[in-house]
């Protein structure tokens, strides 16, 4: 009985031992701008979305050959909120 109680209690300490030095101790960083976030890692759904959503409207302007027609359209996505998305 103490024999697997010992044992037992030396397989414990090792695999501490091994979780210990396994995991590293402090990553130091001298700027604090370097540490990236979650949601630096993150891509930006909103933009994704809209320009999921407008790319086909933006496409389908392209074959209007009418230039009244396509002021118009061009207007209308616009408008709507389908135009061409702001630069950033």
């Amino acid at each position: 009985m103490k024999i697997i109680i010992l044992s037992g209690t030396l397989i414990f300490a090792l695999s501490l031992l091994a979780l210990v030095s396994a995991l590293p101790i402090r990553a130091q960083a001298d700027n604090l701008s370097d540490n990236i976030g979650l949601a630096d890692l993150l891509p930006d759904i909103e933009r994704i979305y809209q320009e999921a959503l407008s790319l086909p409207y933006q496409e389908a302007g392209k074959q209007i050959y009418d230039e009244e027609i396509a002021a118009f359209y061009n207007l209308l996505l616009q408008r709507t909120g389908l135009g061409a998305p702001p630069a950033q």
